[in-house]
């Protein structure tokens, strides 16, 4: 593994000031890892922030939904000027759909609000070390793979659990992916939960970052 550049450069948008500042004073209070570069109410403020530094940032933590420009729109852009800047989504609700929306479009993991504290540094570390994060997937054997402990072990899919997969990281509903195989729901469904067994996830989410982490579709 690449040795981490400390401090990690830090922007943060969201448009609830009291956890933007919750956020912004975590993050100062290990300021030999971070370095909070930019903090803005809305993607557009924070875009006018990041284009007026000299060095973009290394990580960015979007809110979903914010005034002005939301977090998709915000993060559609930086990813066109910034390609090597790294973003993590900061969820309310953990809607799959909008997250899984930003992931294809760049994201680089996810967390909810009401998650750790602590764990949102881990989480900005493990994006500034070029990694997939999501909560469920800090078992011991995936924090193992990111030390370098093991070895990932390719996990072998039939073709209809890699084009269920594949349309996992879509907009669409089980209902019409199940129409879209030829299926039927339950079929589908089954599908799911073979591949929550065999990749050790249990969310949909959780299966659309493992398959990108693996590099298992393509977008």
């Amino acid at each position: 593994m690449a040795i981490r550049k400390c401090p990690i450069r830090v922007a943060l948008a969201d448009d609830h000031t009291m956890f933007r500042k919750g956020i912004v004073e975590l993050m100062m209070r290990t300021s030999d890892k971070f370095e909070i570069v930019a903090e803005a109410g809305n993607g557009q403020e924070l875009i006018d922030q990041i284009g007026k530094l000299e060095q973009y940032p290394d990580v960015c933590l979007l809110d979903v939904n914010m005034p002005v420009l939301d977090g998709y729109k915000t993060l559609v852009s930086l990813k066109e000027t910034y390609p090597l800047m790294k973003f993590l989504i900061l969820s309310m609700n953990g809607n799959e759909f909008a997250i899984i929306k930003m992931l294809r479009n760049g994201a680089n993991g996810y967390l909810l609000k009401e998650d750790d504290p602590e764990e949102l540094k881990r989480a900005v570390e493990c994006v500034a070390d070029n990694e997939f994060y999501h909560s469920e997937l800090t078992s011991a054997h995936l924090r193992a793979l990111r030390k370098g402990g093991d070895k990932y072990k390719p996990v072998v899919l039939n073709a209809n659990e890699q084009t269920f997969l594949e349309l996992c990281c879509s907009e669409m509903v089980y209902k019409e992916i199940a129409k879209q195989m030829g299926l039927s729901v339950r079929t589908v469904e089954g599908y799911r939960d073979d591949l929550f067994q065999k990749l050790n996830v249990n969310t949909r989410t959780g299966l659309v970052i493992y398959a990108l982490k693996h590099g298992m579709v393509n977008l």
